[in-house]
């Protein structure tokens, strides 16, 4: 027999008043550090973009070999990430327009120079927390230049001239009401943008993992790329089954500025600068096109 309306609604009222008598469950309660806001900031950037994806894989074997025979030439072991940053580089260098940004409704501002936007993890007050360093004309260093200037990012006291400068602190522990207009007269000028965050954002989180993985960034530049693990596959070369090396990476695109075919050419050109090894021919700067 069903139940008349009134019960129900003291049943329910019953349950709710043991609900809010509850006692809450075992938990660690931690402090959210505010310098976390520089994540939320660009989180929230991000978002505000239409963002497409690309996620595609490279044979790194005659990589490899490139950086052996480097090391043997000058010395220098060069890091997987310090290398595909440079290739990296060079590939932005042969088309400037994919680090392009809007200016108002009618212009597009391209920039001359590839600065770098590099994602370090540091520790601050015993916890980890990723910061962000810029290589400033990356197109113009040796990827050695660009590894020894990303192991000092990890060394420098944070809050000074380093990565997370002391402006930069104190802007990232303000309340949001106070960051947003700031972010909003940057994110409508470019040559400010440029200024704050780079023309283009490389993380690497492949050292953190294993087999076939890669991430998706939520991100408020026009070109990110997200360096994932280095794995092993079968493959069909000169007619034999062998294994290779691959690397997995993703670009994640505003589509407002770039559309699929040139992401796809620009991918060509970096999967064919990566693994010819043009990046590490002398001298620094990227060889032309």
């Amino acid at each position: 027999m069903t139940q008349k309306s009134p019960g129900r609604w003291r049943l329910a009222l019953s349950q709710l008043i043991d609900q809010l008598r509850m006692p809450n469950a075992a938990a660690t309660v931690y402090p959210y550090r505010r310098l976390r806001n520089f994540i939320l900031d660009a989180l929230t950037e991000g978002r505000r973009k239409p963002l497409a994806h690309l996620l595609f894989e490279v044979d790194i074997a005659q990589a490899r070999e490139r950086l052996e025979e480097h090391r043997r030439r000058s010395g220098e072991t060069i890091a997987m990430t310090s290398y595909v940053a440079k290739s990296f580089a060079c590939a932005i260098e042969t088309d400037k327009r994919m680090q392009g940004y809007r200016k108002g409704r009618s212009r597009l501002v391209v920039f001359d120079d590839v600065d770098l936007t590099f994602i370090v993890e540091r520790e601050w007050e015993g916890e980890a927390l990723p910061v962000f360093h810029i290589v400033r004309g990356a197109q113009r260093k040796s990827a050695n230049d660009i590894q020894q200037e990303l192991r000092r990012a990890k060394q420098a006291p944070l809050g000074a001239e380093g990565p997370l400068t002391a402006l930069e602190m104190c802007f990232f522990q303000l309340p949001r009401f106070l960051r947003r207009p700031v972010w909003f007269l940057i994110r409508h000028n470019p040559y400010w943008f440029k200024d704050v965050a780079g023309t283009a954002v490389v993380t690497s989180i492949g050292m953190f993992t294993s087999g076939a993985s890669v991430g998706i960034s939520i991100s408020p530049m026009t070109l990110t790329l997200v360096i994932g693990s280095i794995g092993k596959k079968l493959a069909l070369r000169d007619g034999q089954v062998v294994e290779s090396e691959v690397i997995h990476l993703n670009l994640s695109v505003d589509h407002e500025v770039i559309d699929g075919a040139p992401l796809v050419r620009f991918v060509d050109r970096f999967k064919t600068i990566l693994q010819e090894g043009t990046a590490l021919a002398p001298p620094a700067e990227c060889p032309p096109a």
